[in-house]
């Protein structure tokens, strides 16, 4: 019996995953990301900074940062994705938009072993920064 209840959980789960469009796995992958984004923010805002996790944080950050911009074939627009038409409509904006990002990750991320907290808050801010020029350009309003 627990045999079988296992089974039908394992293949619940696998049938959930499937039925996830590509909406939800973008939103996944940006939430990832959020992990790592979130801490730094809150250490830079209200203390304490801790190099150890901020670096920790920066180089998840790093890692993660790609991935969501994968996610993006043309007319991948579902019931969840609050993606606009404009990232299939201007590719070079949205190229754009996408190394400016990783390249301000980048940055923060090699900047994070500095002690130099006022350097660090501009890199944070630049991140911030293309995340909401890409936002406005990019992202529809919650569906």
């Amino acid at each position: 019996m627990m045999k079988k209840l296992m089974i039908a959980a394992v293949l619940a789960a696998v049938g959930m995953q499937a039925v996830a469009g590509v909406g939800e796995e973008r939103q996944k992958s940006f939430k990832k990301m959020l992990l790592s984004y979130e801490p730094i923010g809150v250490m830079l805002r209200d203390g304490p900074f801790r190099k150890d996790q901020f670096i920790k944080h920066a180089n998840a950050l790093k890692l993660a940062a790609p991935l969501p911009f994968t996610q993006f074939a043309p007319g991948s627009i579902d019931d969840v994705s609050r993606a606009k038409p404009e990232i299939w409509q201007q590719p070079a904006r949205w190229k754009q938009e996408e190394t400016r990002f990783i390249q301000a990750v980048s940055a923060l991320q090699a900047g994070a072993a500095t002690d130099d907290l006022a350097t660090v808050r501009n890199k944070y801010n630049a991140v911030s920064q293309s995340c909401k020029s890409c936002h406005d350009a990019f992202r529809g309003p919650k569906k």
